[in-house]
């Protein structure tokens, strides 16, 4: 199973505690974004099998790389800025649109037998919002619902179907949905280690899953110190969980980003830092071999899988022909 976490607006930096919160509070997983070096951080496994990539986001196009061409590489392998000729910010374009509903990494694996499924669990107002609104929706979303599979629900959360937003359940509580009532489960804190090392079991049945971590851009843009360190703690709590628990022969966990951001708290806008790309398990050496843009590691998906018509189709995509 390949486990792909996406983590929004995290670059790869140097050493720097005095703008970079990686630097300053993490101690394992995400240390190596904060210039300290694998060898120094604690893992639970051998940090010579994990890959830190420095991913260009650009792509060709300069100027400060945004989330909706960022992500559309990302899910689709076909490197938006490049087709735009500009990099573009919140939600997709119609062009960009076009390209998941034709490309989405999701749509393909299951067209191709490959059950893949997008798990991050949406409350009733954001599901109305995307009934309502289609256009104001993520690059994300739309890479689900071009599949056609549908949205994960708060029933799918509470049955072990998904994972939410903050993997803790921690904003829940604050968002002031009606549905909830004080004592639901819904609303408990979960531990970030323990869902970690439950992740690979909770969803062995498909051949990949993908998963949003959107805060990091957040806080990033928010210049937030405090929450900085609360989300950097969860999120190496969970990846140490799931370190633990993937079997490296069978399973892959790759985790990407978009652009860079958080990892500068002494500005609130994007970077101009690459990417970050972290990968550890089966086919991590060839990954990380041949990843360079967003845009690549889609290809390499399908490679795994051996999907030679989806790879072919992928590289000779219509848009980037147009674009050329």
């Amino acid at each position: 199973m390949i486990f792909y976490v996406f983590l929004d607006g995290v670059g790869m930096a140097d050493f720097d505690p005095k703008s970079n919160p990686f630097s300053r509070f993490a101690k394992g997983f995400l240390a190596p974004v904060g210039g300290i070096p694998k060898t120094d951080v604690d893992l639970p496994i051998s940090p010579s099998r994990l890959h830190y990539i420095k991913t260009d986001a650009h792509m060709g196009v300069p100027g400060l790389p945004q989330s909706a061409t960022g992500q559309t590489a990302l899910w689709t392998g076909i490197p938006g800025p490049k087709v735009l000729d500009r990099h573009v910010s919140g939600f997709p374009t119609i062009t960009l649109r076009k390209i998941i509903a034709k490309y989405s990494l999701i749509k393909v694996l299951n067209e191709n037998g490959h059950l893949s499924d997008f798990l991050n669990c949406f409350s009733p107002p954001y599901l109305k919002h995307v009934e309502e609104k289609p256009k104001l929706v993520s690059a994300s979303t739309l890479v689900q619902l071009a599949s056609g599979r549908p949205l994960k629900t708060f029933d799918d959360l509470a049955n072990g179907r998904g994972l939410y937003m903050d993997l803790t359940h921690e904003i829940m509580g604050t968002l002031g949905i009606d549905m909830l009532k004080p004592g639901d489960p819904l609303l408990e804190k979960r531990d970030p280690y323990e869902l970690g090392k439950k992740s690979i079991s909770m969803f062995a049945n498909y051949k990949l899953t993908l998963y949003e971590y959107f805060l990091t851009d957040k806080v990033g843009h928010a210049m937030d110190w405090e929450k900085a360190e609360h989300i950097i703690k969860n999120l190496e709590a969970f990846f140490y969980g799931v370190l633990e628990s993937i079997d490296p022969e069978k399973d892959l966990l790759i985790v990407s980003s978009d652009h860079g951001n958080m990892e500068d708290l002494s500005q609130k806008n994007h970077t101009e830092n690459p990417a970050a790309t972290i990968l550890y398990g089966k086919d991590a050496d060839r990954f990380a071999e041949n990843i360079h843009s967003l845009a690549d590691i889609v290809p390499e998906i399908y490679k795994t899988f051996g999907m030679e018509e989806a790879l072919h189709n992928t590289k000779a995509n219509e848009f980037l022909m147009k674009s050329d």
